[in-house]
């Protein structure tokens, strides 16, 4: 008995895309926790894996899988507190804006003092972004002193929060709203 080789070779063909097609939706619904996100980024080996791992965990703050949204925002402050590279703390500051929660302000409003610039000026962004307002910054480098009056507007900010305008406040914030 004679097998055609084309079709044979036609279904092997399909049988490895098939299998193929299998593996990258395995490894699509391989979801990881915030606690697994947070270790990579904080003890993991590379910087750049360390990096990328802040990085889907400050992507996932925005919509966090089903009650785990309190575990993303513990996690992402740990990361704002104990990340040792700049790529990790900005992350971590961008995922906490993502969540919407203000309780993360002071965290956030501390971080405008960080001495690396590019987490000082996520975290101006970020504080921006939650209080509602927009600061002028037109200084180049963010040098200390800079930093230090932007974290002192941001703290005016906050404390109005708890003011007289805590009605304008609520009646104006887009809850759920993310950037």
């Amino acid at each position: 008995m004679d097998i055609p080789r084309l079709p044979l070779a036609g279904l092997v063909a399909a049988l490895l895309m098939a299998v193929g097609i299998a593996g990258v939706f395995r490894q699509r619904l391989v979801v990881e926790s915030p606690g697994d996100l947070a270790r990579t980024a904080i003890h993991g080996g590379k910087p750049d894996d360390r990096a990328r791992a802040a990085a889907r965990l400050a992507a996932v703050a925005a919509r966090p899988p089903d009650g785990m949204a309190a575990d993303t925002i513990a996690c992402l402050k740990e990361l704002l507190l104990k990340g040792d590279r700049p790529e990790v703390r900005a992350a971590a500051v961008v995922g906490l804006a993502r969540t919407g929660d203000r309780t993360v302000l002071p965290l956030i409003v501390a971080a405008i003092e960080d001495d690396d610039p590019l987490v000082a000026g996520r975290a101006v962004g970020a504080a921006q972004h939650l209080l509602g307002v927009r600061y002028g910054t037109d200084e180049k480098p963010f040098d200390r002193e800079a930093r230090r009056r932007l974290a002192a507007m941001a703290k005016a900010d906050m404390a109005a929060l708890d003011g007289p305008g805590r009605t304008w406040w609520d009646a104006h914030t887009v809850q759920g709203a993310t950037w």
